[in-house]
């Protein structure tokens, strides 16, 4: 994907937020964007993703699916029924059992679901809970997939389960918003983009992040987040 003289400006802004921003976005692999906390991430996933109008131009256009936060569920529901929810206006399907579930879930996501498909919100953790619908939207097959902040308050087992799902559809394209380093790691290949001061600052792949000093502007801006 490639983005290329990107302008944006905010609602009732008096100057443009972005200006004449150029990047690509490479396809079928992931690619992680860091900043500090308003140097307009979510922003520019919202443009990426059609959310916001503006000028530029975004090549090609692709179908996409926004992971920003936790749908809002009552304690009384079933991991079943956030199954039906969201798998079932996807595939179509009225009615969804474990057995029918294994025909429409990668393997990961199956191991999952398998001993919570019975049990209520109230009795999951939080991260289990964050995990069952990050797992069940990533069902949805779309080509371009944003990650805000994903792993954010879960533990690591299930940031590694998360990773095997994303790993198991390499025909995506990720961009997911990070502040965890560790999150890097579980791929083997991937871009990092730098933003901060409304502009791209640095664009490196796996071979140049792992090569980069500790004290080069980039990696110190990776720490500071």
């Amino acid at each position: 994907m490639k983005i290329r003289h990107l302008n944006y400006t905010f609602p009732r802004a008096k100057q443009p937020f972005f200006t004449d921003l150029s990047f690509d976005l490479p396809e079928h692999q992931v690619n992680f964007l860091i900043g500090q906390n308003g140097a307009g991430k979510t922003a520019l996933a919202d443009i990426l993703l059609g959310l916001r109008p503006f000028k530029g131009a975004l090549t090609p256009s692709l179908t996409s699916l926004y992971l920003n936060q936790q749908l809002p569920m009552l304690t009384s529901i079933r991991v079943s029924d956030v199954a039906m929810l969201i798998l079932g206006i996807e595939t179509g399907q009225r009615h969804l059992t474990l057995e029918t579930l294994a025909t429409v879930v990668d393997g990961p996501t199956l191991a999952f679901l398998t001993p919570l498909w019975s049990k209520h919100y109230r009795e999951l953790s939080g991260g289990q809970r964050k995990l069952v619908q990050l797992l069940l939207f990533l069902q949805v097959d779309r080509e371009l997939v944003v990650l805000d902040e994903p792993t954010a308050m879960i533990e690591r087992e299930h940031a590694a389960i998360l990773f095997a799902v994303m790993r198991s559809h390499p025909e995506r394209t990720y961009l997911m918003i990070t502040h965890d380093v560790r999150d890097l790691a579980a791929f083997p290949t991937y871009q990092v983009l730098w933003l901060a001061d409304h502009q791209i600052k640095a664009s490196v792949d796996r071979t140049a992040f792992e090569a980069a000093s500790p004290d080069s502007p980039f990696m110190r801006a990776f720490q500071a987040i």
